[in-house]
């Protein structure tokens, strides 16, 4: 198998497993895990545009969406499918990414990679946030050393067919 016929199976591989963890968990485990990552960003209201708001992130090739608010200060993960105040979806490797600085979200979004649907304003503020996060100085140095990694090896894989299409 070819490293590019290997990349573009992760989201087979994942999507089955997604399927088995009740939705309980992933809620419960994404809202603890933002509200680790992001506790200085919450803190100081740079995450205050989120606040009455339902923001809905969609991993498109695994099947996942989180559907998120700020509720005080605290990233509230909802636990049913609400109708979202914005929606923000995309690829597993075009959100990796984004997330690791290897490709910008303009780009991602010129070529039809990251979708915003619902409220511009709100897509815009959240597509800047996103891009703006250090991900070297939220994630323990091995875990972003590996996610670093390989966000090098999807771009060389699949780089150009994500910034142009």
């Amino acid at each position: 198998m070819n490293t590019t016929n290997w990349v573009s199976s992760i989201p087979n591989i994942i999507r089955p497993i997604n399927k088995l963890i009740p939705s309980k968990f992933i809620n419960f485990g994404s809202e603890k895990l933002l509200n680790i990552l992001f506790k200085e960003e919450i803190s100081s209201g740079e995450l205050n545009f989120i606040s009455g708001n339902i923001i809905e992130i969609k991993v498109k090739d695994i099947d996942l969406s989180l559907f998120l608010t700020l509720k005080g200060n605290q990233l509230k993960s909802l636990k049913s499918p609400f109708e979202p105040d914005v929606q923000l979806s995309a690829d597993g490797d075009a959100l990796l990414l984004l997330i690791y600085g290897k490709v910008d979200p303009d780009t991602l979004f010129f070529n039809r990679k990251l979708m915003v649907k619902g409220n511009t304003e709100l897509g815009l503020h959240l597509k800047n946030f996103l891009d703006t996060i250090e991900v070297n100085q939220k994630l323990p140095r091995t875990l972003y050393l590996i996610g670093d990694r390989f966000s090098d090896f999807i771009y060389k894989e699949k780089g150009e067919t994500i910034q142009t299409s």
